[in-house]
């Protein structure tokens, strides 16, 4: 827009400057200056456009509106007769007014320096004409503004207020101006920041980050927090075979549903790795429920899983994916230098909960969850799979999965738990009871596995992984 005015100016000054000026110097000059203010004017857009050089751009389409601003001040008084008129009629002119002009147009940059180069610019033009006003004996300044304004005389106490008013709206420009682009500097830097958070934090924690900055501990603290782990099943083998453009379209649209998924539940996407998610629950804002949020995340999580996949042709091979849950204190906070930081968590439980998501092969299982997770979570519902000696991993670690509240008191469910518990006190027994909710339920992975360990000498239900 600023340009679009500029330009307006020169077409409007253009024919006024032939058709005023009384010599062919006068009116060349005047000319000459308007095109270079046009080029100037095109080049400030030019660059504006392609986002080069601004800085120098517009420092010079500022100094050339004071040029003009001069420009102007000249083709009025030569129009007028030049040098056969006294020097002071310049005053009576709407030198003032063009200069407020300048300075707001000059504002409306952003800009502090550029409305201040106009302010100063336009003050030393009324100082020039003040002076050779007062030298010429011509000029007869006039306290009285009603002759200043109906005759040839000058109105000392106009131009003195034309001066001042300049000084003033060149200061309240500029301040206005520094203090408009320091807020839209502020406000992209908050939308950067915001952005930066959206990669990891679900919308809602974003907006409360937002509003209290102070939630995000920087420096890192010690926390009972929640991870779900998921991986995707054959990813690799999709990766080599498949058709690049397909595999990857296929793959974004599944970690973009999973990490909606994830948003909703308001855990924080910690990490993308391939094909895999380590979401967490707990940080940077407090959730005193972060183990159930996690499970029934990862519920959801396996039923998005679950729908992608059915709609996925059977030729590209998208697996099952499987799900690890832990809960236990890590440290969190920002780790890394200067140059990138990581919002991150550290800790033992995040071991168990990626020890548990790769365990889920053994079993056959979609998700597993460890005790530590079900003691924090009154509404678990699931039933045991084994306390399980992870790899790397010092302690045993209780695993459940997790079941629909639909199976509550089915016989099933109530078969297997009969089951588990003679298993877990050694009865002799048990070997019969899977055997006989194998026969009933053949399509259970989890009771096919303990029905094989039994058949093959296991007395407990101490389980190594790995």
């Amino acid at each position: 827009m600023i340009a679009r005015v500029r330009l307006l100016i020169v077409v409007i000054m253009a024919p006024l400057a032939w058709t005023l000026s009384h010599q062919s110097f006068d009116r060349f000059v005047t000319l000459g200056l308007l095109a270079i203010y046009a080029g100037v004017t095109v080049y400030w857009a030019w660059c504006l456009r392609r986002k080069r050089g601004l800085r120098a751009a517009g420092l010079t389409g500022a100094v050339f509106d004071v040029v003009m601003l001069g420009t102007l001040a000249w083709t009025w008084h030569t129009s007028l007769g030049g040098n056969t008129i006294p020097a002071g009629l310049v005053l009576k002119s709407s030198l003032t007014e063009l200069s407020l002009f300048f300075i707001v147009l000059n504002a409306m940059t952003l800009r502090a320096m550029h409305p201040l180069i106009v302010t100063l610019g336009a003050l030393a033009i009324h100082a020039f004409i003040i002076v050779k006003a007062l030298l010429d004996e011509h000029t007869v300044f006039t306290a009285s503004y009603l002759r200043g304004y109906t005759g040839t005389e000058v109105a000392g106490g106009r131009v003195t207020t034309g001066v001042i008013i300049i000084l003033l709206a060149g200061v309240v420009m500029t301040y206005l101006s520094w203090q408009a682009r320091r807020m839209i500097v502020e406000a992209a830097e908050l939308q950067k920041n915001n952005d930066q958070l959206g990669r990891y934090f679900s919308p809602a924690l974003v907006q409360r980050l937002t509003e209290q900055p102070s939630l995000f501990n920087v420096g890192g603290e010690r926390r009972d927090m929640s991870f779900v782990f998921t991986d995707l099943q054959g990813f690799t083998r999709m990766v080599e075979r498949g058709d690049p453009g397909r595999v990857i379209e296929a793959i974004n649209g599944y970690l973009d549903e999973m990490i909606q998924a994830a948003y909703r539940h308001e855990g924080t996407v910690d990490k993308v790795v391939g094909d895999a998610l380590r979401v967490f629950f707990g940080a940077p804002v407090d959730q005193p429920d972060h183990a159930a949020r996690a499970v029934v995340c990862a519920l959801e999580l396996q039923a998005v899983a679950h729908r992608y996949r059915d709609n996925m042709p059977e030729s590209l091979g998208f697996g099952a994916t499987r799900i690890g849950i832990n809960s236990g204190p890590v440290i969190v906070g920002n780790f890394g230098g200067e140059a990138l930081f990581d919002y991150t968590a550290h800790g033992d439980a995040i071991n168990i909960a990626a020890r548990l998501e790769s365990a889920n092969k053994l079993f056959g299982t979609g998700i597993l969850v460890s005790g530590d997770t079900v003691s924090r979570d009154p509404d678990f519902f699931g039933r045991p799979v084994g306390r399980l000696h992870l790899k790397g991993i010092s302690k045993s670690v209780s695993a459940y999965e997790p079941l629909d509240r639909d199976d509550d008191g089915s016989d099933r469910i109530n078969a297997y738990l009969e089951a588990y518990q003679a298993g877990e006190r050694g009865d002799p027994g048990a070997g019969d009871l899977f055997e006989a909710l194998h026969q009933r339920y053949p399509g259970d992975p989890l009771v096919a596995f303990h029905h094989g360990r039994i058949r093959g000498g296991a007395t407990d239900m101490e389980i190594r992984v790995g």
